[in-house]
């Protein structure tokens, strides 16, 4: 197999907040309206928040381990162990924005109106096609201001409440692994990725 590169050229990033007095709600939803990776659109996530692309230079998908040990002490017969007990793998959406507090609907106004709050999210590497990712998140307001004369960033990690849902693969062949473990529907494969048979 070559070598496989992957760019990010048409990021996507969406927002909207969790509303658990929505018709049919289930603490299960990774979406607004309850919806699925395989039918969910950027138009189920908040108005303003598609905008907000526009403004991230950086995203990533960040798994942190969760691992303690166990300290089992020397006996008599035997000398005292550190047994490693994994927990499940944290895992954070880490963004770098533009900073926009100087425009009303900006994802620097939207993040500390409702820091702390829980909302849904989409993270996309190549628009709305794969590889692309949903689930629920905490929200933290990002740093507002800096350096005189510069153009001013910020980066904001949120974490997520529960594993997201990803899709890898591409337009030609995909296939989603959910964050409950389970695998979506079988891969995607179009027209495109077929071939006539030598």
């Amino acid at each position: 197999m070559s070598s496989v590169i992957l760019q990010i050229e048409e990021g996507t990033f969406a927002l909207s907040l969790v509303d658990k007095a929505a018709v049919g709600y289930l603490d299960t939803w990774q979406a607004p309206g309850g919806a699925t990776l395989a039918d969910v659109t950027l138009a189920d996530y908040d108005t303003a928040s598609p905008a907000w692309s526009c403004q991230a230079t950086s995203g990533a998908l960040t798994a942190t381990a969760n691992l303690t040990t166990v300290e089992v002490p020397a006996t008599f017969c035997e000398p005292a162990q550190s047994i490693p007990q994994p927990a499940s793998t944290s895992f954070s959406l880490d963004m770098t924005f533009l900073q926009d507090a100087n425009i009303v609907d900006g994802i620097n106004r939207y993040l500390f109106e409702n820091d702390t709050k829980e909302a849904y999210v989409f993270y996309g590497l190549a628009g709305e096609d794969p590889p692309k990712m949903i689930g629920r998140v905490r929200l933290i307001a990002g740093t507002i201001g800096g350096a005189a004369r510069s153009t001013l960033t910020f980066d904001v990690s949120l974490p997520f409440s529960r594993k997201p849902d990803a899709e890898f693969g591409d337009t030609t062949a995909s296939q989603i692994v959910n964050g409950d473990g389970t695998v979506g529907p079988p891969p995607v494969a179009t027209a495109a990725a077929s071939y006539a048979p030598a």
